[in-house]
């Protein structure tokens, strides 16, 4: 029986997110299933897998199958208590087996004779209820199974799973189902899932880094421009050392008013008692209250993990900050890259954040292809924040459209690049925004037309338009409409 609680890796939340991945492409429950057993094989190598679920009758019957003979799937209909299946189904707990008479009512076991296999068990739960198993075979002669890891990232499946069949039962699926199941998994504090779909190497390094140094309890500072995830980041490496489930404080030492600060900072520090306390802007903290930090600092018994901003070691240059803190905090900096340095991962990102504002906004705007290539190719000075900015004033102002389009990011009183200028003022050297706008829209239309043999249906199809929208575009432009030879 699993009674610790432990925690994923970085290698396990990306198993996770690969899962999380499938409810956007797949609606049918087979198929859902099917792609789940394969993923594990892909991460673990299992030799077999089902997805059992309860009968009518009370028992348990498989649904879909990975490495099973059709025979072995027909014998595959177990009781509650019987063996190790029934026995998870009955307990609603995970569990782990090697003793050969606990595994071989399918047959499996003596066909795959020869191999030291070990069964993994998690429920899938709906609510507080058991409606089914999620069980894998692995082979474990070549190495031993951290056995708890394995059944705690089940358990986190079962409990996907589970909620996926739930919403689907009450015809209640989002539009962005990947990102509720989410929520419902970690109460919305996995904020930054978006993460582990990075295709930039520092990124995919910091994740590293952060999974190595989730259980010290040295802190760690995170550095680089403004609104790049520096919190994020800080956020997902509580999360997933052992202080996860316990307080994670922030103090945002801007704007606080001086007089106030050594109250506050002793308030947030009792809060975070036995979690972790969040420095955000460490650099604006006044010199006398840098050595009240420094000296709760000495008390382990909570956390301290700080952001700053690219000016920290110009502040401490100038000697304002406190030798002794800056040294502590350097010890372990973490610099996160720009969406200058990534603009590989804007695409995601953007998408992300479109589709988080569009649910929480409770609208159905859909984005124009050429709307998220303009933006990954003129990243907002501000980062993420400025990505997040854009997103939540294009669905406020055009959320009750069909498809918001580069006319429509035109229209919103803040640049993407940044720096409170609107779209529409020219830049010096630079061609005037809307003509940009135009260029680029112009530039796509040309191309989808002739990926699409100039079949106007099909052109607007990929570029997310109607027909009379494309028709529009077509005449605005002046671009002739090839006909088929």
């Amino acid at each position: 029986m699993l009674r610790k609680r432990v925690r994923l890796k970085t290698e396990e939340l990306r198993l996770v997110n690969e899962i999380l991945k499938i409810f956007v492409k797949y609606n049918d429950v087979e198929k859902v299933f099917d792609k789940v057993l394969q993923i594990f094989y892909s991460f673990w190598s299992i030799e077999a897998g089902f997805i059992a679920l309860r009968e009518e009758g009370g028992q348990l019957k498989v649904h879909t199958a990975f490495g099973f003979l059709p025979s072995e799937v027909e014998r595959a209909i177990y009781s509650k208590g019987e063996g190790i299946t029934g026995l998870t189904f009955q307990l609603g707990i995970p569990l782990y087996a090697t003793e050969d008479k606990l595994l071989n009512k399918t047959g499996l076991v003596e066909r795959l004779k020869g191999k030291e296999l070990a069964f993994f068990t998690a429920p899938i739960k709906v609510g507080d209820k058991t409606v089914g198993v999620l069980g894998l075979f692995k082979d474990i002669s070549a190495e031993t199974p951290k056995v708890e890891k394995l059944l705690e990232t089940l358990s986190v499946v079962g409990f996907i799973l589970g909620t996926y069949l739930g919403l689907k039962e009450k015809n209640e699926l989002p539009p962005s189902i990947a990102e509720e199941l989410m929520k419902h998994l970690d109460g919305g504090r996995l904020e930054g899932e978006f993460l582990f779909s990075s295709k930039h190497e520092t990124v995919k390094e910091i994740l590293l880094l952060i999974d190595r140094l989730r259980d010290f309890e040295t802190p760690v500072l995170f550095s680089g421009a403004e609104g790049v995830g520096k919190a994020t980041f800080a956020r997902l490496l509580h999360e997933t050392s052992k202080r996860k489930g316990k307080p994670f404080e922030v103090l945002d030492t801007r704007g606080l008013p001086p007089h106030r600060l050594k109250e506050i900072l002793d308030e947030k520090w009792k809060a975070a008692e036995g979690g972790t306390l969040l420095i955000r802007r460490v650099e604006f903290l006044p010199p006398e209250h840098q050595s009240l930090l420094l000296a709760k600092m000495g008390d382990k018994s909570v956390r301290v993990l700080a952001t700053a901003g690219e000016g920290l070691e110009r502040i401490y240059r100038e000697g304002k900050f406190l030798p002794e803190l800056y040294e502590t905090l350097k010890l372990v900096e973490i610099r996160i890259p720009s969406l200058i340095e990534r603009k590989e991962d804007i695409d995601t990102l953007f998408r992300f954040l479109f589709s988080k504002w569009r649910n929480l906004l409770g609208v159905e705007a859909k984005l124009a292809p050429e709307v998220v290539t303009f933006v990954s190719e003129n990243p907002p000075r501000d980062n993420i924040k400025g990505l997040e900015r854009t997103v939540k004033r294009l669905l406020t102002l055009f959320g009750n459209k069909e498809l918001i389009t580069l006319k429509d990011l035109e229209l919103v009183e803040q640049t993407i690049r940044g720096g409170g200028e609107t779209l529409s003022v020219s830049q010096k050297g630079k061609k005037p925004f809307t003509e940009q706008l135009a260029e680029e829209e112009k530039r796509r239309i040309i191309e989808a037309l002739e990926r699409a043999n100039y079949v106007k249906s099909r052109a607007a199809k990929m570029l997310g338009y109607t027909l009379r929208q494309l028709d529009y575009r077509l005449k605005k432009y002046g671009i002739e409409v090839k006909r088929k030879g």
